[in-house]
């Protein structure tokens, strides 16, 4: 049930998911009278950070997910359930031997959302405003609107080398040379 609902936001396009963000977060929609019913009163959302940064979450929420649902489905409860047994509270285990698991489920579901948001265009373009844009919509006006390309092609390229260096540090970060020694009952040297 809870994997439908993840999933739910691929079963309708992504201009109507924005163009429903469009109208949630105007200023008088549905998320400022339901914040105005709190008693946090009316907040201008539609054409803000914290705007794009809701709408782009929920495009995003599948793809951070799924990574992480598929490597906790991978992890063999009997692990904690033997931290546990060894004297180990829930928390230290959970800490201690379940999230350190989980770790590459975590890094693959950053990396995707973040390789995936710089060059996200249509949700920061339709609910953010030109004062807020992101790189994807600053290299479409040096090209469409004021034709330098030099500009659009250094921006590219920018962006390039840091999704590139972004991706190599989490590379580097999340390999190891196998299952640590304390999983597989061996010493650690």
């Amino acid at each position: 049930m809870l994997t439908a609902l993840v999933l739910l936001p691929f079963w309708t396009s992504l201009m109507a998911r924005t163009f429903a963000w469009v109208v949630l977060l105007q200023d008088t929609g549905v998320v400022n009278g339901l914040l105005a019913a709190v008693g946090l009163g009316p907040t201008r959302l539609l054409g803000t950070t914290a705007g794009v940064s809701i709408a782009m979450a929920q495009v995003m929420l599948p793809f951070m997910v799924l990574p992480v649902y598929a490597a906790m489905r991978g992890i063999d409860r009997r692990l904690v359930d033997a931290a546990m047994g060894l004297g180990a509270r829930p928390i230290n285990a959970f800490l201690r031997v379940y999230l350190p698991l989980s770790l590459r489920g975590v890094a693959a579901g950053a990396t995707l959302v973040m390789v995936l948001s710089l060059g996200f265009y249509v949700t920061p373009s339709l609910v953010g405003s030109p004062q807020q844009s992101m790189l994807a919509q600053l290299i479409s006006v040096q090209v469409n609107q004021l034709l330098d390309f030099g500009a659009a092609g250094a921006l590219a390229v920018t962006l390039l080398v840091v999704t590139l260096v972004l991706v190599a540090g989490v590379q580097r970060l999340t390999r190891t040379g196998g299952a640590p020694a304390a999983l597989v009952g061996g010493t650690a040297s």
